[in-house]
């Protein structure tokens, strides 16, 4: 009995490592500097612009994120600065269009937030995980600044504890 408990128990941790790994691989470029993006997050959160739906706040960075970092766009962007943080924060509404999108590197010498530049092939959009591929269609020339990312990635979803809006299982 206490082998089938064990198993049992590995097994539900295998799986529930399975369901959370994440795989990013991808870069980004600013201003002549290149980062590798290898972490990432996504949450669901109140839709910005469809109330009663959920939209997902996607961020891949170069380094592990606590969630209250994560979260938090005016934190990762004081990061960016202080910190060297590089990251690509993507908001994506409820039909999947792209509803904006935001480089942060410190090679930027202003903040570049835009639906405008990125391009999104998504493999997964569901209530459990996102995946796809993030890119720009060559170097981008705007605000004085240039920039370019290409980024494959895959991650489990979580749901934003402060949301008003639940999702119906």
């Amino acid at each position: 009995m206490n082998a089938i408990l064990a198993s049992v128990a590995c097994s539900t941790l295998f799986f529930a490592s399975i369901a959370n790994a994440q795989e990013v691989n991808g870069s980004l470029l600013v201003n002549g500097q290149s980062a590798a993006l290898k972490f990432s997050f996504a949450q669901e959160v109140d839709s910005a612009t469809e109330k009663g739906y959920m939209d997902v706040i996607v961020v891949l960075s170069d380094r592990k994120l606590s969630v209250a970092d994560a979260r938090n766009v005016e934190r990762l962007e004081t990061m960016s600065r202080r910190d060297g943080l590089v990251a690509l924060v993507v908001r994506i509404n409820p039909d999947a269009k792209i509803m904006s999108a935001e480089p942060l590197h410190p090679a930027f010498t202003t903040f570049v937030s835009s639906a405008a530049f990125i391009r999104w092939k998504p493999t997964a959009y569901g209530e459990k995980r996102v995946a796809g591929r993030f890119w720009t269609d060559g170097t981008q020339s705007e605000f004085r600044q240039q920039w370019s990312y290409d980024v494959t990635f895959s991650t489990p979803i979580t749901l934003d504890p402060a949301a008003k809006t639940l999702r119906k299982n």
